[in-house]
This record gives structure tokens, sequence and C-alpha cells, in this order.
């Protein structure tokens, strides 16, 4: 089955869980994946089929030095079939854990979060900086005209924010927020 027809079917039986109709370009993946470097620790929430996880992995990470967290258990077996070395957990972002004491250098997300109310980001945005690097990149893709996290939720972690110019190769068109706490 390929990336898209896989997509498509778990859109069409989880729509609550996947916000998308279709698995994030190229291009937006490549912005995503622009602030990896090869020794980096990086973590990509919501990973869905893994057009993020390829532009990571492009970008010359190795494998073992991903973790991705993923809630559709179909979606976690296609990653572990087309990733060798990667470390695929199947349970949700805000259940994320530092299993190997390691902290992480950068957490890319493509967690819809921008309809999420605000108890939910921050559970998820907790999660991610308390296994993270103090100043680490927080990547987030969104859809809408605003940041993905609501101002309480980057006030209450003291978030601050820089956001790529508007991806219009990506259907919708797409922006990506990165966030550091400082």
């Amino acid at each position: 089955m390929s990336d898209l027809s896989l997509f498509v079917s778990q859109f069409i039986r989880r729509p609550s869980e996947i916000r998308s109709v279709i698995p994030t370009g190229r291009a937006t993946a490549r912005e995503m994946a622009r602030l990896v470097t090869p020794n980096m620790r990086v973590a990509e929430i919501g990973a869905g089929t893994g057009t993020v996880t390829n532009a990571i992995l492009a970008r010359g990470l190795p494998p073992e030095r991903l973790d991705l967290y993923e809630l559709n258990a179909a979606f976690c077996d296609h990653l572990r079939a087309h990733f060798p070395g990667v470390r695929v957990h199947n349970r949700p972002a805000q259940d994320m854990a530092n299993e190997n004491g390691e902290p992480y250098d950068m957490v890319i997300s493509g967690v819809p979060t921008l309809p999420m109310p605000d108890e939910l980001q921050a559970s998820i945005v907790g999660a991610a900086l308390s296994v993270m690097l103090p100043g680490a990149p927080f990547v987030q893709i969104t859809y809408g005209p605003l940041p993905p996290l609501s101002e309480n939720v980057r006030r209450h972690f003291g978030l601050q924010h820089e956001r790529s110019r508007r991806i219009w190769a990506n259907l919708p068109p797409a922006q990506v927020y990165t966030f550091r706490r400082y």
C-alpha cells in the first residue's frame, strides 16, 4: 500500500486522529527538518507515514538517533517497515519519555495542535520540553493563519517563536513554527 493510500484509508477510518486529508508535502517536511544535524538526538511526534521522517534522515541523522511517536498503530507498522533502526513508539505525544536518559536536541511535531484545547496543547508541549535540552527547538507545522500554540500555552512555558514563509507547495499551504524556551 502506498503512503498516500494508507494515509487516506486511516483518515477515513479515524478522522478524529488524523486532521489532514493528505500527508505533509516534501517541501514542508524539508523546512521542518532544516535545523537537524547528524550529531543530534531527535524525536518526531505525529510521524504519520514518514514524510518528515524521510527529511530528517536525509539531513544525515543516523536512524538510531531518531525516536518516532505515533498514536495510529497502522502508521507505526508502516514506519517500522520503512525505517529500520529508528525507534517507533505507539503512544500519544504527551506520553513521550526519555527512555535512554539522553535529552533530545529537537522535537519535530506533526500533531495538529491548532484546534486543540489549551490543556491538551500544554500536556504535549510540556512532555516535549521535559525531555529536551534547555533552549532546544520545538518545531510545529500549522495550516492556519495563527501560531499553532495558543498565547496562553506560549506564555505558560515562556516560548518565543519564529515562523517560516508560507509553503504554497503543501496542500493545504502550511507554515512551520520553531518555538524555544528562553
